[in-house]
């Protein structure tokens, strides 16, 4: 593509008058091919700028950048990251005008939340595709996704590979960072959700002020804000807001309502009140989150037009998603439960449900990611001990850190008699699992889905579904 054309969306400061064909765009140097486009970005750790000569010796015909740098056949922008979110999407044909985006944004719940709308709108014939956490989903084929929300680049290829694929909705997990980062810059989104905020990303964010204001910017951009009023932070987002404003929650003061709620170990059941009728619904998934998960799905489905009754029914169809209580089946009467949770919020929510549902013993294993949020650990550990009879802390991705020392965050203040240290994670499911006994409960909680643990920048192969069967199987000859 003609560089003139994918500067139409772009205000420039310098003038130029070169017009190659453009084969690739990136802000990483290694990606740049011959006769690419580099974009400088400036990050927390580095400068793209710095490493605008590096990408003309890959072959890069032009650099993208927010002052003279001293290269010819450099373009001068205002902002690097929105110009890179401009180009990338005219790059890949502007496939987010040729669809419907939904957005789903907040601390916990938005893998669930997206699945669910997606379930929903195939379930009413509309071809929809998926960007989150887990995977990229495109028609019938999954991809493995390594950021929640991608890099600008990927994110309109997945936009494009959609399009193509006949998608006409794209559901996508937004991200804070992504946010703060113009990831999702230029996109209008038809819909957006809020589920809920708490403490999270404080490394990044550096207050909770400051990672409120990053989620308002999502509906500052949506037709139609979706909005959890329950939450604290339900009037912040509101007041953000510019298209029409819908709300949910458990009061009959919001435009979808739930009533008559019933936690069980199946799942929940409630009653759905909406500006028009009223619904019965039912959820094979525990917990109360579950409840403001599912509603959140239908009231997003209800604003864009499907059929609620049909959603409703999707709903109470849908087979869960991996790593979000995930009931791992065995022959030894023990409840063992895979989650995701890793904020002291999510994991609080677990272990309460699972002590809600279940009278035996209540054993979790957990660690805290390294190189995040440090001020978050020794809350864990408080909630882990608090609401567990025992507690195996051990690693969660490491990265960088030594795990002694995270262990060394997350225990201090707790009560000793309460957990056990076992840096090796596989050694840690393994003792939880041999220390339960008919009737108690295991939560393995933290990587949910991932299949893999991050031992300072490499990923190593760790799926724990595997690891559980295999101990499993010792067990029984133990």
């Amino acid at each position: 593509m003609k560089l003139k054309a994918l500067l139409q969306d772009v205000e420039t400061k310098s003038v130029y008058t070169v017009n190659p064909d453009i084969t690739n765009v990136s802000d990483n140097t290694d990606k740049i091919r011959q006769n690419g486009l580099f974009v400088c970005v400036r990050g927390a750790k580095t400068d793209g700028h710095l490493f605008a000569r590096k990408a003309l010796e890959r072959g890069a015909a032009v650099i993208i950048c927010d002052h003279d740098i001293g290269i010819s056949n450099s373009v001068i922008v205002e902002d690097t990251r929105k110009a890179y979110a401009l180009i990338s999407a005219r790059f890949y044909g502007s496939c987010h005008r040729k669809m419907k985006i939904i957005g789903v944004t907040g601390t916990n719940g938005k893998t669930t939340v997206s699945y669910l709308i997606r379930k929903i709108l195939e379930d009413s014939g509309c071809k929809t595709g998926l960007i989150g956490t887990v995977n990229v989903i495109i028609g019938k084929e999954k991809y493995p996704a390594d950021l929640t929300t991608p890099d600008p680049v990927d994110l309109h290829r997945y936009l494009m590979l959609m399009h193509i694929a006949g998608c006409k909705i794209c559901v996508m997990e937004v991200s804070s960072q992504a946010l703060c980062q113009d990831r999702v810059y230029g996109i209008n989104f038809e819909c957006s959700v809020f589920t809920n905020l708490t403490a999270e990303h404080l490394d990044y964010h550096n207050t909770m002020q400051d990672y409120a204001k990053a989620k308002q910017l999502l509906f500052e951009s949506s037709k139609i804000s979706v909005i959890n009023a329950d939450d604290a932070y339900a009037s912040q987002m509101l007041e953000a807001a510019c298209g029409e404003k819908l709300t949910y929650s458990t009061s009959d003061f919001s435009d979808y309502s739930a009533s008559d709620i019933r936690l069980t170990k199946s799942g929940v059941t409630y009653k759905l009140k909406t500006k028009k009728s009223e619904y019965n619904v039912s959820y094979d998934c525990i917990g109360v989150f579950s409840v403001y998960n599912s509603m959140a799905a239908i009231a997003v489905a209800d604003a864009i037009g499907a059929n609620t009754d049909k959603a409703v029914r999707s709903v109470a169809r849908f087979d869960g998603i991996i790593g979000r209580m995930e009931r791992v089946e065995n022959s030894f009467g023990i409840n063992i439960i895979i989650d995701y949770a890793h904020t002291p919020d999510s994991l609080m929510n677990a272990l309460t449900t699972l002590r809600a549902l279940y009278d035996g013993r209540l054993i979790t294993v957990f660690g805290c990611g390294g190189d995040r949020d440090k001020s978050k650990r020794p809350e864990m550990g408080r909630v882990a001990t608090r609401f567990s009879d025992f507690v195996f802390v051990t690693s969660d991705n490491p990265r960088n850190e030594n795990p002694e020392s995270i262990i060394n965050d997350i225990v201090n203040g707790i009560p000793k008699e309460k957990y056990f240290r076992i840096t090796d994670r596989k050694l840690a499911i393994k003792s939880a699992l041999y220390s339960a006994k008919a009737g108690d409960t295991v939560l393995i909680a933290g990587k949910g889905h991932e299949k893999y643990q991050i031992l300072g920048t490499q990923k190593i192969y760790f799926n724990e579904r595997e690891i559980i069967k295999k101990l499993l199987e010792d067990k029984a000859r133990f």
